[in-house]
């Protein structure tokens, strides 16, 4: 049975409802905050967020805040502490009393490195080996406060965003639940970050998911997975005269040997087949796009995209 403290979890990312699914298995919130309902398929109807959906199936009450105004739901109540996991809002100084002992916070990044609201998908972009989750104090600033622990995990390159975001969760969790009696008792001294290895991290556009010829395979690949979902990966291709947008799902790095040799002196930028799949060559390798989604069409593996279209009228649009 789960520990009951006396705590309010903040949390809406899919890395927070990790986290919090994994600290209810040794600590019970006496309150979860999300943040509200959204509309979202074709009819737009209101749906509430996973962490609120969560909370429900373990019966535990759940508020739903999205904005300042709105943290005068908490106006009566006292907490301990209060713990943020992915949350997606700043929580105002004037709610800080409420918690005892402090708000707390599980960051997906070893901060100092990669502040910010994108470390999950700034860690794979940079091509890091290692990561980890933060266990920190939140003060005025934005994840400046002092440490209270930390926990690294290593990196096989192959995870995509979401891969990540659960990692890193479920490490955040761990991290809480091995931790937080101790701090609660005074066993555990917090200490200031090294200022001197701050990193930020930047908010993502749409344009961050252009991949280009000139770039390398494994910037195309570290893209691919970081930014999967939104806003996705893509390039400009003139079919027929007509340019269209066509995102890329996967691809694969070939290895010359593997290459027919008629393809294997490609210019930068060319199309051919490989196996019947679509192959692209860059400036350092050449890869083959597995799945691949052309402008306002259904996402399709690339041996059924080259059914409908013929390698000679395909060429890649230089930005």
């Amino acid at each position: 049975m789960p520990k009951k403290l006396s705590f309010c979890f903040f949390a809406s990312s899919p890395f927070g409802l990790w986290a919090l699914k994994t600290v209810v298995k040794a600590y019970k919130p006496a309150l979860i905050v999300t943040l509200p309902a959204k509309p979202a398929g074709r009819g737009l109807k209101l749906q509430q967020s996973e962490v609120s959906l969560f909370a429900q199936k373990e019966k535990i009450p759940c508020l739903e805040i999205g904005s300042h105004a709105e943290f005068q739901k908490l106006e009566g109540l006292s907490f301990n502490f209060g713990l943020i996991a992915g949350y997606g809002k700043i929580i105002p100084e004037s709610v800080f009393p409420l918690f005892k002992k402090g708000l707390l916070n599980l960051h997906p990044s070893l901060l100092p490195k990669f502040r910010g609201a994108n470390p999950i998908r700034e860690t794979i972009l940079a091509g890091e080996q290692e990561t980890g989750a933060t266990f920190f104090i939140i003060d005025a600033l934005v994840d400046h406060g002092p440490l209270l622990a930390q926990e690294k995990i290593h990196l096989n390159e192959k995870e995509t965003a979401a891969d990540l975001e659960m990692k890193l969760g479920q490490c955040a969790g761990n991290l809480f639940n091995k931790n937080i009696e101790a701090y609660l008792s005074g066993d555990i001294v917090p200490h200031a970050q090294d200022e001197k290895e701050v990193t930020l991290t930047k908010k993502v556009e749409k344009l961050d998911g252009l991949l280009s010829i000139d770039g390398p395979y494994e910037l195309w690949d570290r893209k691919i997975r970081a930014l999967a979902g939104w806003p996705g990966t893509f390039i400009k291709m003139n079919i027929k005269g007509s340019e269209r947008l066509v995102k890329i799902f996967s691809i694969e790095k070939l290895r010359t040997t593997d290459i027919d040799p008629k393809n294997r002196n490609t210019t930068v930028g060319t199309f051919f087949q490989h196996r019947k799949e679509l192959a692209l060559q860059l400036t350092d390798a050449a890869l083959v796009i597995h799945d691949i989604q052309l402008q306002d069409k259904k996402r399709m593996n690339s041996k059924e995209f080259l059914n409908g279209y013929c390698i000679a009228d395909l060429k890649i649009v230089h930005f």
